[in-house]
């Protein structure tokens, strides 16, 4: 596996990702894109998720590479910064491979089953875990987005999502190079650099998560000039987008959005919720042709049309499993059947709806409360932007409802004003005990609420303990 392993390092878009993504697959690498984090949150995860003995050091740390060789000890040198500096083994400059390569080429033959790629999951319940997706399950999902959202060689794919996440590799990059879009590349996120890649390149297709939809509308409200129209299709995904935004955004832009929802561990969208005629507002839409979803109780069982319990999914899609995490792959894919962890619903008609994430359920007296319910109800007050809705323990050590709100700008409001919008919509046991007001939230890459960042004591598992880091066996990565 190591001869084939290409670690694609930078988090931020770039036009080489273009051409490193799609040429590792054609040749039979596995190809990985982190956000590796900053010198104060050390990328350990993904270092433990190697089983291999190496040594990753510094430029100027001197290493007897024959003695790591007689005991089998890869070595890998961190280059210096600058042209000048050594770079990594193994590894050569695109400007090189592409003075010296030809036109003419021949693709790999690959087990459709081996790994293609290898992404980490953002880690919104736990540390993360590294997703192994085969290229069986990269070509099922070109066949899927083929009979939902149909592209072709005269549209133009803006890439505004961050590639090492699998919403903007699968849909926007490895769509775009399977169907033979343009596509322009937004390297570093803003709303006006988004609205101008728009502009600038007559853009028809758009795949962005909620928040950006929201900016992008907030500049068409107070833009004095006319708002670009070439946009015929938009997918929303990463977190749930409110009906309000979606409607005053297709007026705006004059077209249609999709709701999807997919996980990492289905190589992105399983089911769309598409704008028009069959829409149902809340719905994440019918399971896509070739994928199988089911509602089931605790025991694993399947529960009728219309009865909360966890979806679980099964589909040529579907990962393998979690990278030397055979523990994780056994708790999440049962008998073939992925566990999602979101609870929610199938109607008459098949459309989904999610009700909530398994874990994030808030039990207060008794009664099992959706914070998902209570955050839906927040962003309908006039002077909210945001909002994120937790678990916390109150004097006498019960669950208790806690939300935390993010102003409108130039808006101003109080914890009693917020409370008395919730009683006057909400069951008593389900309102809010405490309001705490932030300049923002927490979120990850894709929009997500990081809800575990917003929880008193929260500490980030990616550091690792200097004294248990040791000794625990570590299988995520």
């Amino acid at each position: 596996m190591a001869d084939t392993w290409r670690l694609i390092f930078n988090p931020d878009g770039d036009a080489a990702d273009m051409l490193a993504y799609p040429s590792a697959l054609i040749e039979g690498r596995i190809a990985g894109k982190y956000m590796l984090s900053t010198e104060k949150l050390p990328n350990t995860i993904v270092v433990q998720g190697a089983r291999q003995k190496g040594i990753l050091a510094g430029a100027d740390v001197d290493i007897n590479k024959e003695t790591a060789r007689k005991y089998d000890i890869r070595v890998a040198n961190y280059p210096r910064s600058g042209r000048g500096g050594p770079k990594p083994v193994g590894t050569v400059n695109l400007s090189d491979v592409l003075k010296t390569s030809s036109r003419k080429f021949n693709a790999v033959d690959t087990d459709p089953d081996a790994p293609a790629v290898l992404l980490y999951t953002s880690g919104t319940t736990g540390r993360p875990k590294g997703v192994t997706l085969t290229h069986r399950n990269f070509a099922q999902q070109c066949d899927n987005v083929s009979k939902v959202l149909p592209l072709d060689e005269s549209d133009t794919i803006v890439l505004v999502l961050p590639l090492f996440h699998v919403y903007g590799l699968s849909n926007g990059l490895i769509s775009g190079v399977f169907f033979g879009t343009r596509m322009t590349l937004v390297p570093q996120y803003s709303p006006s650099m988004l609205l101008e890649a728009i502009e600038r390149t007559s853009a028809t297709v758009l795949i962005a998560v909620p928040t950006m939809y929201m900016h992008l509308l907030q500049i068409a409200r107070t833009r004095k000039t006319s708002i670009p129209k070439s946009l015929r299709l938009c997918v929303s995904g990463g977190a749930p987008l409110a009906l309000t935004t979606l409607r005053e955004f297709e007026q705006a832009f004059q077209t249609r959005i999709a709701e999807g929802y997919g996980l990492t561990e289905t190589t992105s969208s399983v089911c769309l919720n598409k704008s028009g005629e069959a829409f149902k507002p809340g719905s994440i839409g019918p399971a896509a042709e070739g994928v199988q979803m089911r509602v089931v109780d605790d025991n694993g069982s399947e529960v009728a049309d219309g009865q909360e319990g966890e979806i679980v999914i099964k589909s040529a899609v579907v990962s393998p499993g979690y990278w030397n995490n055979p523990e994780a792959t056994a708790e999440t894919i049962k008998d073939g059947w992925l566990h999602t962890g979101d609870l929610g619903y199938r109607d008459e008609d098949g459309f989904f709806f999610i009700t909530d994430r398994k874990k994030d359920l808030i039990i207060r007296g008794g009664f099992n409360i959706s914070p998902r319910e209570i955050e839906e109800l927040l962003f309908t007050h006039p002077k909210l932007q945001d909002a994120a809705v937790i678990a916390v323990q109150d004097k006498r050590e019960r669950e208790a409802v806690k939300a935390f709100v993010v102003l409108q700008e130039g808006q101003e409001a109080t914890e009693r004003e917020i409370l008395d919008y919730c009683s006057q919509n909400l069951a008593d046991y389900k309102v809010p005990k405490f309001v705490e007001f932030r300049d923002s939230l927490p979120k990850s890459a894709t929009g997500k609420i990081l809800r575990k960042e917003l929880r008193e004591g929260y500490r980030d598992d990616r550091l690792l303990d200097k004294v248990s880091g040791d000794n625990e066996e570590q299988h995520n990565g």
